[in-house]
């Protein structure tokens, strides 16, 4: 038994704290420990639950500051984890024994000021439990309504509502859920509201009433929306990792969240460094490249007061007629250069540059990967052809120039790259942007092309550790990059079936080395870019307005065009099946004919009927030509379905 008593301060508040804790790599990173290590300064007892059954890795920042460490299978999440550290890991005799409870759990990062003071400030407001923040009484799609809510990544309870009947009784009831949706609407939407019912008093420390509207439906999650607002102005000194993940671009511009990363590294004593690996080691990039705009671009204009030399540059060339295009861009760099060529023919094209720059032949060029991962900073760059044989010459010119003006425009431009590298620690690798013009722009949407099994098994083959998702593909595919030497040293031995898919491969390898990846542009090209896909996004406006109807925003263009195909995959079949009965089924239903039936996966629990229609489990479901499927479910679950799907023989679905 632990001596609960003894290590007590008798001159604090006897405030006990539960700190939940969840990876599913089992992994602890050093900003918990930070949090930790300001939770130890205020509470008299500090337990941590670990949501998984053993710690691989980080195990001494637990060790470090918590009273007590209790491990348990992640059953019911975080509201399961308070559940069995409150009901058994520790005891409501246990509990007894405090006046105040702290729950809080692992999914943002902070505090930007001292938790004493966070606490001191709570302290002063007559009320019987607080948290952070709230979420406003909001409508979702003008069907489902929420209440106003204390968020519940941490919530603090004081004496008289912790030492009630209600409290523990509230706990000891509460289910196992098996959903994190489940949680938030059975848990965190219900907390606030079943205490405040019964007469205890509420209150957060954000700032947050300027921004809630009288009108539910225009009341939002603050967190996600507007954090750099939240933490400059409206005392919210921390940033949840959530949004950092989430798809917020049919609503806003996104400048929030760089703003607020930008805010705690130049305004706080907050180590940014604690965020970035944390960020780096558990997202997807391509989240990562869109949510904090890794997009940058040069001014060949500045002048940058430092020369970086320990940079080199590889080219790569397989075709005559793009010789005096490359050596027009070679002849401005003050760099070493290696020339690696096709042929033995293509020599006499660059005779002219030895011995300035290296020539090699194709055959070597697994020879000076040990060399050139030497250098700091190396350019990995192609050229093209720019002959009219098989298209007209100005395309590939057009492509020519959108890889090396972003990447080797002239000195300033390089000088600039390098500099990018030097003040961003965690950048390792720069691509150029995915060309917009002629059969180029077919790239766009296109994802894996088809290739995300194959890459998934080099990755695995090579023991990368990174994150990737079928549905999410690179933010580009290229084998033109700017890249930290120490990131190349990964492939110094890969077989050349793997090098192949370098181009999809690339910003996985820099992740596993503990990287973020970016895209690189000078301010010329940013510009063309810019007015052209504002130019290609008004042809498309214009033939969805015409072809289905007009719209007011991103989600009505996106559901325009939903609506149409959905209508015409319905028309095409005899019998419709929805696959879901959730939100999204409900979203749909509207759209969709009366169908035969809903359909849930096999051993799932399930309703007779839903809305008078019949609810069926999968293998219910025949395969035939008459019957199509509907699937209304997140994309998540929408790849997992297909597979059951095309398992079972059935080609006739529909995604919404």
């Amino acid at each position: 038994m632990f001596d609960f008593v003894n290590i007590m301060d008798k001159k604090k508040i006897k405030r006990i704290c539960i700190y939940l804790t969840y990876d599913k790599e089992n992994i602890v990173d050093e900003y918990i420990g930070y949090m930790l290590q300001e939770l130890k300064l205020c509470s008299a007892y500090l337990v941590v639950v670990c949501n998984e059954l053993e710690i691989v890795r980080g195990k001494e920042i637990l060790e470090k500051y918590a009273d007590a460490i209790f491990y348990r299978e992640n059953i019911g999440l975080d509201a399961g984890g308070f559940k069995d550290a409150l009901c058994h890991l520790l005891g409501w005799d246990i509990i007894a024994q405090y006046e105040e409870l702290v729950l809080v759990n692992d999914s943002f990062f902070g505090p930007f000021k001292p938790m004493k003071d966070i606490f001191e400030e709570m302290e002063k407001k007559d009320i019987d439990f607080w948290g952070l923040t709230k979420h406003a009484e909001f409508m979702l799609h003008g069907f489902d309504y929420f209440p106003e809510h204390i968020q519940s990544f941490f919530i603090v309870i004081r004496n008289k509502m912790l030492h009630s009947i209600s409290f523990k009784k509230y706990w000891e009831d509460m289910p196992y859920y098996t959903s994190y949706n489940q949680v938030v609407r059975e848990h965190e939407m219900r907390f606030t509201v079943y205490f405040s019912q019964l007469g205890y008093k509420y209150d957060i420390l954000a700032d947050m009433e300027c921004n809630n509207s009288s009108n539910p439906q225009n009341n939002y999650c603050q967190y996600k929306a507007i954090p750099y607002e939240l933490i400059k102005k409206r005392n919210f000194p921390f940033l949840k990792k959530q949004q950092i993940a989430s798809d917020k671009l049919e609503k806003q511009t996104q400048e929030n969240l760089r703003q607020a990363m930008d805010y705690i590294d130049q305004s706080t004593s907050y180590d940014l460094e604690l965020i970035w690996k944390n960020l780096i080691r558990t997202l997807n990039m391509s989240d990562l490249h869109k949510n904090l705009h890794l997009q940058y671009i040069i001014c060949s204009d500045k002048k940058y007061e430092t020369f970086y030399t320990d940079a080199i540059v590889i080219v790569f060339v397989k075709y005559k007629n793009s010789s005096s295009y490359i050596k027009e861009y070679l002849s401005e760099l003050q760099i070493p250069v290696k020339i690696i060529l096709k042929n033995q023919e293509l020599i006499k094209e660059y005779k002219d540059f030895v011995p300035k720059y290296e020539v090699l032949i194709w055959e070597q060029q697994r020879y000076i990967l040990d060399e050139i991962c030497r250098y700091e900073f190396v350019c990995i760059i192609h050229d093209t052809d720019l002959t009219s044989e098989y298209r007209q010459n100005h395309v590939g010119k057009s492509y020519f120039f959108s890889v090396w003006n972003n990447l080797l425009k002239d000195k300033a431009h390089v000088q600039g790259i390098l500099e990018l590298f030097q003040k961003e620690k965690r950048l390792g690798l720069l691509m150029p942007p995915q060309p917009d013009f002629e059969n180029y722009f077919s790239h766009f949407g296109r994802g894996w092309n088809g290739k995300f099994e194959e890459i998934e098994k080099v990755i695995k083959e090579k023991k990368l550790h990174c994150q990737i998702s079928k549905r999410k593909a690179p933010f580009q595919i290229s084998e033109n990059i700017w890249i930290r030497g120490s990131i190349l040293k990964k492939i110094e031995y890969w077989d050349w079936d793997s090098i192949a898919y370098l181009p999809y491969l690339w910003i996985y390898i820099a992740q596993d080395v503990g990287y973020y990846s970016g895209i690189i542009e000078t301010t010329e090209y940013a510009a063309i870019q810019e007015i052209n896909l504002q130019g290609y996004l008004e042809e498309i406006a214009e033939q969805v307005r015409t072809q289905y109807g007009d719209f007011k925003n991103f989600i009505e263009f996106k559901e325009r065009i939903l609506r149409a195909a959905l209508v015409d995959f319905c028309q095409r079949y005899s019998h419709i099946y929805v696959y879901g009965i959730g939100f999204m089924a409900r979203k749909y239903r509207e759209w969709i004919p009366r169908p035969e039936a809903y359909v849930v996966s096999d051993g799932q629990i399930k309703l007779d009927e839903l809305d008078g229609i019949p609810v069926k489990y999968l293998s219910e479901v025949t395969s035939t030509d008459d019957n199509g499927i509907v699937l209304c479910l997140n994309k998540e679950n929408q790849l997992q379905v297909v597979e059951q799907l095309e398992a079972k023989g059935i080609k006739q679905y529909f995604c919404v």
